[in-house]
C-alpha cells in the first residue's frame, strides 16, 4: 500500500517539477507527457492480477483467440451468446484478427486508449494536468477506469459528447450516447440528462429527482423483474442478498459528503452561479447512489459521472489548478480581502484537506480490509517471459 501511495506522490513531484518553465504551454507539455508515462506505465503493464476485471477480459480475448473459426469470421459477427456488447465484441475481434492473438494485447490497448481519453478530458479543464491526476487517483476514478475496460471506451465517447450537450444539440448527443451504448448498455442511462437539463434549478427540482430515486430503489426489483432483466446477473447477485449492500452505503456516504463539501464551498464563497450540466450531472449521481444499497449494479453508472463532478469539486477546492473556477476575484488589489473571499478561502483548504481524508481512507480501508474488491495490492507487472497466466485464479478470502 506503501508503495501505491508513493506512486500518487510521483504526481504532485512532477507538478513541481514542471514549474521550471516559465512558459505555461511548455509546462503543461512537461505535465502531459511524464502523467502519459506514470499512467500508461503502471497501468499498460500492469499483470493480469492487477484490478478485479482485468482477468476476465484477457480471458475473454485468449478463448477467443484460440479459434481458427474466430480468427476467419467476420469481425462484426454477433455472438448473442457473450455478455459484452456488440461494439466491444467488434473491437476485440479486430484486434484478434488483425492486430495479435496475443491476449495481452487488450490490456495493453485499452491501457493507451484510456490514458489518452482521460489525459485529454483533464487537459480540456485543467492548468496543473499533474494535481488533477492526482486526485483523479485518489479518488479511485482511474483504476474504476482501467478495470471496467468495456465502460471506459463508452465513458470516451461521453467524453465527446458532453460538449454538444452543454450546447444544447441533443440529437448528437444521443446518437453518440447510443454508439457508447454499444460498449457499455449503462450508458443508456445517460440519456435522461438532456431531460433534466431542461429543468430549472430550484430545490423543488432536485427534492422530486431524489423522491423518485428512492422510490425507484424500493421497487427496483419488481421493475426489472417487469422489463424481462430477472436473468442479469447482477439482477440474480442482488436479490440473493439478505441485507442492503455495505458497498452502496458506503458509496451513498461519499457521495454525499462530496456534494455537501461542493454546496459549502459554494455558498461561503458567494457564487451566484453554477453550470447547468454539472449540477444535473451532481444530481444524478446522487440519485444512483440512492438506489445503490438496494441494487448496488446500478452504481456502475456513477464511473461515467465521477470524472465531471471531480471537475466541479476541484474548481471549488483547489480553482488554481482549473482552467474555469467559481471563486471571485477583487478588482482591486490593493484594497483590503473582502469577508466572502476569505470565507471562501478557508473553506476551499478545509474543503481541500476533507477530501483528500475522504478518498484516502476509503483507498486505505478498501486495501486493508477488503482487497478483493480492487485488486490493486500488491501490485505487480505482466511477466512476459511466462508462457502460461491463470487468468481465471483469484486468492478468496474467507
Amino acid at each position: 500500500m506503501i508503495l501505491i501511495f508513493a506512486y500518487f506522490l510521483l504526481f504532485i513531484v512532477v507538478s513541481f517539477a514542471s514549474r521550471v518553465f516559465v512558459n505555461p504551454g511548455v509546462r503543461k507539455l512537461f505535465q502531459l507527457v511524464f502523467c502519459f508515462i506514470l499512467l500508461f506505465g503502471f497501468f499498460g503493464f500492469r499483470d493480469i492480477s492487477v484490478l478485479n476485471d482485468t482477468s476476465t477480459y484477457y480471458g475473454y480475448y485468449y478463448r477467443n483467440s484460440l479459434y481458427t473459426s474466430y480468427r476467419n469470421d467476420s469481425i462484426f459477427t454477433f455472438n448473442i451468446m457473450e455478455r459484452f456488447e456488440w461494439g466491444y465484441q467488434v473491437l476485440a475481434h479486430f484486434l484478434v484478427k488483425y492486430v495479435s492473438t496475443n491476449p495481452y494485447t487488450i490490456i495493453f490497448i485499452s491501457s493507451l486508449i484510456v490514458t489518452i481519453g482521460d489525459l485529454w478530458f483533464i487537459s480540456k479543464h485543467s492548468r496543473d494536468v499533474a494535481m488533477v491526476c492526482f486526485f483523479f487517483l485518489i479518488g479511485n476514478i482511474f483504476f474504476m477506469h482501467y478495470c471496467v475496460i468495456r465502460q471506459s471506451f463508452a465513458l470516451i465517447i461521453f467524453y465527446g459528447a458532453f460538449g454538444y450537450l452543454e450546447r444544447g444539440k441533443n440529437l448528437r448527443y444521443v446518437l453518440l450516447i447510443l454508439l457508447a451504448s454499444l460498449f457499455h448498455s449503462s450508458a443508456y442511462v445517460l440519456l435522461v440528462l438532456p431531460l433534466m437539463m431542461k429543468l430549472r434549478i430550484n430545490k423543488r427540482n432536485v427534492i422530486i429527482i431524489l423522491c423518485a430515486s428512492l422510490i425507484f430503489g424500493v421497487l427496483i426489483f419488481k421493475i426489472l423483474s417487469l422489463l424481462g432483466m430477472h436473468d442479469n446477473p447482477y439482477y440474480k447477485l442482488a436479490i440473493q442478498r439478505e441485507s442492503i449492500s455495505l458497498v452502496g452505503l458506503i458509496e451513498l456516504a461519499i457521495m454525499a459528503t462530496v456534494l455537501s463539501i461542493m454546496l459549502w464551498v459554494h455558498k461561503a464563497s458567494g457564487t451566484q452561479t453554477i453550470e447547468k450540466p454539472y449540477f444535473w450531472i451532481c444530481v444524478l449521481a446522487l440519485g444512483v447512489c440512492i438506489i445503490a444499497p438496494t441494487f448496488y449494479g446500478i452504481a456502475r453508472v456513477n464511473e461515467f459521472l465521477w470524472p465531471f463532478i471531480m471537475v466541479q469539486l476541484l474548481r471549488y477546492i483547489a480553482p488554481s489548478y482549473m482552467r474555469a473556477t467559481y471563486m471571485q476575484a477583487t478588482a482591486d488589489t490593493t484594497l483590503p480581502e473582502p469577508s466572502s473571499n476569505r470565507r471562501g478561502r478557508i473553506a476551499r483548504k478545509i474543503g481541500a484537506i476533507m477530501v483528500i481524508a475522504i478518498f484516502a481512507g476509503k483507498m486505505i480501508g478498501v486495501n486493508a480490509f477488503r482487497p478483493e474488491w480492487m485488486h490493486v495490492v500488491p501490485y505487480q507487472f505482466y511477466d512476459f517471459g511466462k508462457r502460461y497466466h491463470y487468468y481465471n485464479l483469484y486468492p478468496q478470502e474467507e
